[in-house]
């Protein structure tokens, strides 16, 4: 009877001991494991043709900054910093008027200036039949008219190379 108990009492003990173990040495295993990574091709398509000198204009005006649905202060930063190569000025609505930005990210687009670009930048997730990874980039560049004077979609793109053309004119 003594040696039926000690086995209860052991048996149990013993099995968990080991399937701690085994989860273990699983955890071990995995974290080794790197992600692979999936190139996708990238893919541009130029919806309106550039037809201005952008040598001609002197500001350029980020009105949207959308980037997978979050248009924050941050982003606008952020946006703002990529495009300082440019021979254009940025205007950044938080640094214009914040107090305006806060309640219109948008408001820029009602400064009339002759010399001045708006750019629309919308950064989104690829749709349908395409991969999750997919991500895409629109820009949409207007006058003080709100003519549209570029756009361009870049699918698996640079954001640099989206960029490019408000840097390298």
């Amino acid at each position: 009877m003594k040696n039926l108990l000690l086995i209860l009492l052991v048996v149990p003990i013993v099995c968990f001991g080991q399937t701690q173990t085994q989860a273990t040495q699983e955890d071990v295993q995995t974290v080794g494991v790197k992600k692979q990574t999936v190139v996708l091709a990238s893919s541009t398509k130029i919806i309106t043709p550039k037809t201005v000198d952008f040598k001609d204009y002197s500001h350029l005006a980020l009105v949207t900054i959308n980037n997978l649905g979050a248009s924050t202060k941050g982003w606008y930063r952020i946006y703002e910093e990529r495009l300082s190569a440019s021979p254009l000025v940025v205007l950044n609505p938080f640094k214009v008027d914040e107090k305006k930005a806060i309640y219109d990210h948008n408001f820029l687009k009602t400064v009339e200036n002759p010399k001045y670009l708006y750019l629309d930048y919308y950064r989104s997730k690829g749709g349908g039949n395409d991969p999750p990874e997919t991500r895409i980039n629109k820009i949409i560049v207007r006058d003080y008219k709100q003519k549209v004077l570029y756009s361009v979609e870049h699918k698996n793109g640079t954001i640099k190379e989206a960029l490019s053309p408000f840097i390298n004119f």
